[in-house]
């Protein structure tokens, strides 16, 4: 008849299977977390590689903005939208795409395309990202970037202006003159530079809308004519600005008869 294991020996018996237990899950814990941490590393290389990509086609854009605008409408538009596929994918908490990303592909397609839809999701996406408030320690919560908000309005209006939305516009715009008013103390560009573009384009893109237009309005007509004179001063300081040219370029008769010699303005 074989001897009973002695209690010492059932207590290594015993400490044994625990220490191969406590192995057992050491290493399942481990390769667990080597493959999490694995697909972490895959992950962020995805986002990198997206974010990287998101940079290429803002820069291509870019580039066929400035050197053929709407005769490259087509191509704008694509990279527009591989570029929101992209984001769809990945999600704007992953890629950290900076507000004047989504502001400069709204403003690309506002001026060269046709996809005014696409542009004012892009424009609002820059608004959402710049209009936020944060703490600013004793100054209190603050804008996050109010140029980049101020300019977002800005796309917004236009976007308004070419779907004939003259109230939009007017509320757009005006949105763009009370960042300047509010943030301006922290900036000076903000203050003088950006308010005046922003009246600039203001009687710009009215004159534009009611070129479009069939018949506007005698009301329509007269708000026409008291953006341009409230732009004057800021188109005499501004000068033949390129931007300024380029919406200017835009109208094809000044409909409401305002002050602003289009001929000369529309010149390169």
């Amino acid at each position: 008849m074989a001897a009973s294991p002695s209690g010492t020996e059932r207590v290594s018996t015993w400490a044994g299977v625990i220490i191969a237990l406590i192995a057992t899950v050491t290493s399942f814990v481990s390769a667990v977390a080597a493959v999490d941490a694995s697909q972490g590393i895959a992950d962020a290389q995805r986002q990198d590689a997206a974010r990287t990509e998101v940079s290429r086609y803002v820069v291509q854009m870019s580039e066929l903005d400035r050197t053929g605008g709407s005769t490259h409408r087509n191509e704008i538009v694509t990279l527009a939208r591989q570029t929101d596929s992209l984001i769809a994918r990945h999600g704007q908490r992953s890629l950290n795409l900076s507000a004047s990303t989504y502001r400069l592909i709204s403003l690309f397609l506002a001026l060269s395309t046709t996809d005014l839809e696409l542009a004012v999701r892009m424009a609002h996406r820059a608004l959402e990202l710049a209009a936020r408030t944060e703490s600013h320690g004793v100054g209190g919560p603050r804008m996050a970037d109010p140029l980049e908000a101020l300019q977002a309005h800005r796309v917004l209006a236009d976007v308004a202006a070419q779907n004939l939305d003259f109230d939009t516009m007017s509320k757009e715009f005006q949105a763009a003159l009370h960042i300047s008013e509010t943030e301006g103390g922290r900036n000076r560009y903000i203050d003088k530079e950006a308010r005046q573009f922003t009246r600039t384009y203001w009687a710009l893109d009215a004159m534009m809308l009611v070129d479009d237009q069939e018949s506007p309005t005698a009301g329509e007509c007269a708000e026409v004519r008291r953006r341009a004179d409230a732009a004057r001063k800021d188109l005499e300081a501004l000068g033949k600005n390129p931007e300024i040219v380029r919406r200017a370029k835009r109208i094809e008769e000044n409909v409401c008869a305002t002050w602003v010699d289009l001929h000369a303005l529309q010149q390169d």
